[in-house]
């Protein structure tokens, strides 16, 4: 019989799983205490909560959360990066970090809103833009045809007010 430790672990991280609106597992072999710590301090930085789940509590979470068979996910030692936020942010960091430490932790799976992905999408999430970039790009284009319109309005009136001063100088001289 589970004792109440692991029972209040299964249920805070299934709570957690079912709130999230990605999950990434990741697999920390290789990652010191003085790196996770920094991993840790980035990651909630990008409001990433990062923890350390036995693969066992893990899938007994997931079950409870309602997700899929994720045995596939749970290699090596386990953690799992969970955000409410925008979803691509744990891969930036996550990617940055290991770049800087010998590719560790690896991503070994990702839950993005009810969808398994395998490790290989986290490279097309790491390097998609974030939500306040791609918003300031939208607007940027939004404002972009307008200007050419004031341009195009405007262009006309010019060439008629150079036209008329023209003019007006041919007969006052």
């Amino acid at each position: 019989m589970p004792d109440a430790h692991k029972a209040e672990i299964v249920a805070t991280t299934a709570a957690r799983m079912r709130a999230a609106a990605a999950i990434y597992f990741t697999d920390f072999r290789g990652l010191s205490a003085p790196q996770a710590t920094e991993l840790r301090a980035k990651l909630r930085e990008g409001n990433v909560d990062y923890i350390v789940v036995k693969k066992t509590l893990s899938r007994l979470a997931a079950k409870e959360a309602g997700l899929a068979d994720i045995d596939d996910f749970l290699v090596g030692q386990v953690a799992l990066a969970f955000t409410g936020g925008e979803p691509a942010a744990p891969a930036r960091i996550l990617r940055e970090f290991s770049r800087e430490n010998d590719d560790v932790p690896a991503i070994t799976g990702i839950i993005l809103e009810g969808q398994f992905l395998g490790a290989e999408r986290a490279k097309e999430l790491a390097s998609m833009p974030s939500k306040e970039v791609l918003l300031g790009r939208l607007v940027a284009n939004l404002g972009q045809p307008m200007t050419r319109l004031v341009a195009t309005l405007n262009s006309p009136l010019a060439k008629l007010t150079q036209l008329l001063g023209s003019l007006k100088e041919q007969k006052t001289s």
